[in-house]
């Protein structure tokens, strides 16, 4: 009665640690993602073990060593083959190559307050409704001889695009998991892990295939479309987008950590060091910070609310500070830089000024909002907070009002020193 109870419980242990070894709660444990690794790395064997294992137990009941009813002990094997492929939190999950897309004026299935992440590849402008996007969290999308790779990580609202080889395949890609909110791809043709938040592998390098970065913001299909009106719209796969959400939703799994949950929703900013600012602290009034070495101005778009970010660079030694300005001879300016008293457009152009600005464009800088502070922290170590004192000081007043401060200084000081 020993041998077919210890193949049983035996095929039931790999066929539990192929069901349940990448689940992401595994995540809030000491050494857990490293464990969710394993258990796809090892995916095979461990299949191929609980295999031989059930057919060793066939083999014992055929030999009429034992009696029929053991089969019942394959029924639990069973179900965990069937969580691991059909029902697990990665099973409806998918990577799609090239998928169906409409045009904006028959993207009936989207409402005006519906999210979207919003991509300009090529010549083209791309929607991909969160709705849609939930069952297909990695999108490859071919223009031309160009192609790209949307990542999306719902649970940590965080979109990332790349411009990609023609090496990288949906076919090679899959679905892992969701450690630490993140969402975690598996390149099987290389063997090779790619971290939805990050895109980078697990070694801290670009993954093979990856080129350079697009930006990719997300907001309402209303704001998207008025900018956008001749914009491609990722067509829904199946059923389930009538059920998904559409709007941001927060973290899901837990944090590999024992401090109490923050998901407060910052902006992160790309540079030589990233920073990131609170989403509330982020106005119309252009915010003067530094992401490491790398001088930033961030402030929104007051008309779409869409975050921006720039390098305050104009000239290799020219990197002026930013301040909030409006004339009604160039209602296009937005903001002025005080060294050179250039007005600005919110597309960073400047529109006037000294010789040394004229015709300059500021560089652009990923940034991207509604981020969730505790999941960035665990996967960005080195994200730096902004906090209160460093936002007042980023704030600049326009020349004029500056003028107009210094002079009643000085109207002062000789009043009272009359």
């Amino acid at each position: 009665m020993a041998l077919p109870l210890i193949v049983i419980v035996l095929a039931a242990m790999a066929a539990a640690v192929l069901a349940y070894g990448t689940d992401p709660n595994w995540a809030h444990f000491h050494h857990g993602i490293d464990f969710i690794l394993w258990s796809r790395q090892w995916q095979w064997v461990l299949l191929s073990t609980s295999l031989l294992l059930c057919l060793a137990l066939l083999t014992i009941i055929v030999s009429g060593k034992r009696r029929a009813w053991w089969l019942i002990g394959l029924l639990p094997i069973l179900v965990l083959y069937s969580h691991r492929f059909l029902t697990g939190p990665a099973a409806a999950s998918k990577v799609v190559e090239d998928p169906p897309f409409v045009t904006a004026d028959r993207a009936g299935f989207l409402r005006d307050n519906d999210y979207v992440v919003g991509v300009k590849f090529g010549d083209s402008a791309y929607a991909f409704p969160y709705c849609v996007l939930y069952s297909a969290p990695a999108v490859i999308r071919s223009e031309q001889d160009e192609r790209m790779i949307l990542l999306w990580s719902p649970y940590a609202n965080k979109a990332t695009a790349y411009s990609i080889t023609r090496d990288l395949r949906a076919r090679d890609l899959e679905v892992v998991s969701w450690p630490a909110n993140a969402m975690l791809l598996y390149n099987s043709r290389l063997g090779q892990f790619i971290n939805g938040i990050t895109a980078k592998t697990t070694k801290s390098q670009t993954p093979t295939g990856f080129r350079l970065p697009i930006r990719a913001v997300k907001e309402m299909w209303a704001d998207w479309r008025q900018q956008y009106p001749h914009c491609l719209v990722m067509a829904p796969l199946n059923a389930d987008w009538q059920t998904a959400p559409s709007t941001p939703v927060p973290p899901r799994y837990p944090m590999p950590t024992t401090q109490p949950a923050d998901f407060r929703r910052v902006c992160v900013v790309a540079g030589t060091a990233p920073i990131a600012v609170p989403s509330d602290d982020i106005t119309d009034v252009p915010l003067n910070l530094s992401a490491g070495e790398t001088p930033v101005l961030l402030m929104r778009d007051g008309l779409s609310g869409q975050t921006l970010a720039f390098d305050r660079h104009v000239q290799y030694d020219l990197i002026p500070r930013f301040a909030k300005t409006s004339d009604a001879r160039r209602p296009t300016a937005v903001m002025v830089d005080i060294d050179t008293d250039t007005e600005w457009s919110v597309a960073g152009e400047a529109l006037q000024g000294a010789r040394e600005t004229r015709g300059r464009s500021l560089t652009p800088m990923i940034a991207e909002d509604g981020l969730y502070w505790d999941v960035m922290k665990f996967w960005l170590p080195d994200l730096k907070p902004i906090d209160s004192d460093t936002l007042a000081a980023a704030v600049t007043q326009p020349p004029a009002l500056q003028n107009q401060q210094a002079s009643r200084g000085q109207n002062r000081r000789r009043r009272a020193s009359q």
